[in-house]
């Protein structure tokens, strides 16, 4: 799925348990599944714009026949691809604090499990693939249906959602 090592061939996390890898492979084949069914059955690959406001918790993609897909929405974390590094939400001081309660069960897990790249604030991201990864670690921890990526600026936010519902036009 993607490197643990950076360019230079240096790893650049610890490897996992057997345990951890499986509890891992799991979350990614869950990611993948629901991505397909946010794609499939809420248009999430062909939407007009996206927001989110970070006080109420309210994601919303504004459909092209005027409609709107609206989900109650965490931030989970941010990807910086010029500088290959991903920041979690507990750690951004720019996320309001009610809007970091999930992406914390995250942390704590990673506490749990001696996991670096769970537990520390920004950590490297090797491709961009590892913050899909990422992602579908804190949406199986959290219980969410899905994650949408919106570029905002120079980064990738990341926000899990739950109670999917859609907005006649």
């Amino acid at each position: 799925m993607f490197s643990f090592f950076s360019k230079n061939k240096k790893r650049l996390y610890a490897p996992l348990t057997p345990e951890q890898d499986a509890f891992l492979a799991t979350c990614t084949r869950e990611y993948n599944e629901k991505l397909e069914t946010l794609n499939r059955d809420w248009s999430f690959s062909n939407y007009k714009r996206w927001g989110f406001d970070q006080f109420s918790g309210v994601f919303f993609l504004e459909l092209h026949d005027g409609s709107r897909v609206e989900a109650d929405g965490q931030v989970i974390g941010s990807y910086f691809p010029s500088r290959n590094s991903w920041e979690w939400a507990w750690n951004n001081p720019n996320v309001e604090e009610p809007m970091k309660r999930d992406v914390q069960l995250v942390r704590t897990f990673g506490e749990k499990e001696k996991i670096d790249y769970l537990r520390k604030g920004v950590v490297p991201a090797p491709d961009k693939l590892f913050p899909m990864y990422l992602s579908g670690i804190a949406i199986k921890i959290s219980g969410a249906e899905g994650v949408f990526a919106g570029n905002a600026g120079p980064l990738q936010v990341f926000i899990s959602l739950k109670r999917l519902r859609k907005k006649s036009a």
